[in-house]
Parts: structure tokens; sequence; C-alpha cells
């Protein structure tokens, strides 16, 4: 009986510390990568934002989503990918205007995802 209890509160702790790493590791990978997207679109909305900026923050996404597979859905990193792929072929071409809304996409989804995953009563029920 009393190893079963001790068990119980052994997976209680590991799933409840597990959760807290899981949402701070979530929401600091998506700040940075937000401030990485934010500075890009200030360039590109200034219309100084080159090919070799875009791919820059390509390379770091590319970095963060490797360990991002673990907590995240794929759907989630894979829209992400799309957006800003996009968004890095349009400054390829210098089409400063075309950027600048998958940009925007992009930041949105750098608040959103983040929140989908926090704990709140919204996300429970």
């Amino acid at each position: 009986m009393i190893k079963t209890i001790v068990s119980i509160l052994i997976s209680l702790g590991l799933i409840t510390g597990l959760s807290v790493y899981e949402l701070y590791y979530v929401n600091d990978t998506f700040s940075f990568f937000r401030q990485a997207v934010l500075s890009l679109y200030d360039k590109t909305e200034a219309g100084q934002a080159t090919y070799e900026d875009g791919t820059a923050v390509q390379l770091f996404w590319e970095r963060k989503k490797r360990y991002l597979h673990i907590w995240l859905p794929h759907t989630s990193i894979l829209e992400v990918d799309y957006q800003l792929y996009e968004a890095v072929g349009y400054l390829y071409v210098h089409d400063f205007e075309s950027a600048l809304p998958k940009l925007e996409v992009v930041l949105g989804m750098c608040e959103n995802i983040p929140q989908a995953y926090r704990l709140s009563i919204e996300n429970i029920f």
C-alpha cells in the first residue's frame, strides 16, 4: 500500500515537473523566435531586409524546432515553416509587400501557439 502511494506521488511529481518545464521551454523558445521575426519584420517594412536576413531567421527556427517536436504537434510547427519559408522566398525576389503579411502571420503564431498550451480554464475544459 505504501509503495503504491509513493509510486503515485513520484509519478505525479514527474508529470507536474515535465509540464512546468514544457510551458517554460515553449514560451521561452517562442519569445526568442518572436524577437528574431520582429527584427526581420522591421527591416522588411523599411525595405532593408535581405535574403540573408531571412535565412538567418530560418536557421534559428530550424535549430529550435528540432526540440519543439517533443512538445508540440507537427502541424503547428509545419504551419510556421510554411509561412516563414514563403516570406523568405518573397525576400529573395525583393517583394517586401508580399513578405510583410507572411511575417505578420508568423508573429501571430508566436503569440498564439504558446497560449494554446498554457494551464488555463479555457484549455482544460
